[in-house]
């Protein structure tokens, strides 16, 4: 009879490691998601902040940075440019953004463009 202790050892903690990586990208995935929508939904703010006839762009600008701080602030996402302005009868926002990576080594930065519009009142 031989005796083998400690042979499956290597391979559940090799085991183990992958799908606690694997873990961390999901969940990185899903916090990406989040932040993402978040991203969305301050520019949608700031739009409706300056959809009023007597609202400027300014106004834009500042409410969608005010609810990006507010939600999705700290080290994930990184709002490279945020503008706002008016074309034609509708209130534009643009936004670059960065999400970055829980694990650089694995999976790089995500770098989007997002837009919202609305019609200005009249």
């Amino acid at each position: 009879m031989r005796r083998e202790h400690g042979f499956t050892t290597i391979q559940y903690v090799v085991a183990t490691g992958f799908s606690l990586v694997l873990f961390v990208l999901m969940a990185n995935v899903l916090v990406d998601l989040y932040v993402r929508g978040a991203a969305r939904d301050a520019l949608d703010e700031g739009v409706h902040a300056a959809v009023p006839a007597g609202a400027s762009p300014q106004a834009c600008v500042a409410r969608a940075r005010e609810v990006v701080a507010s939600i999705a602030g700290g080290s994930v996402l990184q709002v490279q440019s945020l503008t706002c302005g008016r074309d034609g009868d509708r209130v534009v926002a643009r936004a670059t953004i960065t999400l970055h990576s829980w694990l650089p080594m694995l999976v790089p930065d995500w770098r989007m463009q997002l837009t919202a519009g609305a019609a200005v009142e009249r």
